[in-house]
């Protein structure tokens, strides 16, 4: 319920268009197999757009000890006109990321829930090298 509670949250766009925000999952990601301490990497990933009212907005990234969870924050536009999309649909965005700490990093890639409504993650552990 992590991610899911997170996003439900509404507002008004610049021209008074109502927007929310929901979490999507990551369909894939690009991590290297090692990290090294205090450096930065682009980490790249993939995500689909349900509808063409759904745009990225950001990468949740919520950091717990040496756990790291991932989702994507999506903005939608409560538009009459929303379609749905079934072909087309993946995006590709990229974030940074800064190695902090010499240990290894697990990161949670959230990738949905499933017909029981319990979230399901992917965890990829990265090493830290000196």
């Amino acid at each position: 319920m992590l991610l899911i509670t997170l996003l439900m949250l509404s507002c008004s766009a610049d021209e008074g268009e109502e927007t929310s925000y929901v979490a999507l999952p990551i369909e894939s990601i690009q991590l290297p197999d090692e990290f090294t301490l205090n450096e930065q990497y682009e980490i790249f990933f993939v995500f689909k757009r349900p509808t063409n009212c759904h745009g990225y907005y950001d990468v949740l990234l919520k950091a717990d000890n040496a756990y790291r969870t991932l989702a994507v924050q999506s903005i939608v536009y409560k538009n009459a006109n929303c379609e749905v999309l079934t072909e087309n649909n993946e995006a590709n965005q990229s974030f940074r990321f800064k190695v902090i700490y010499d240990q290894v990093y697990v990161f949670r890639i959230w990738k949905g829930v499933n017909e029981f409504g319990e979230e399901i993650y992917e965890e990829i552990e990265v090493p830290v090298v000196n």
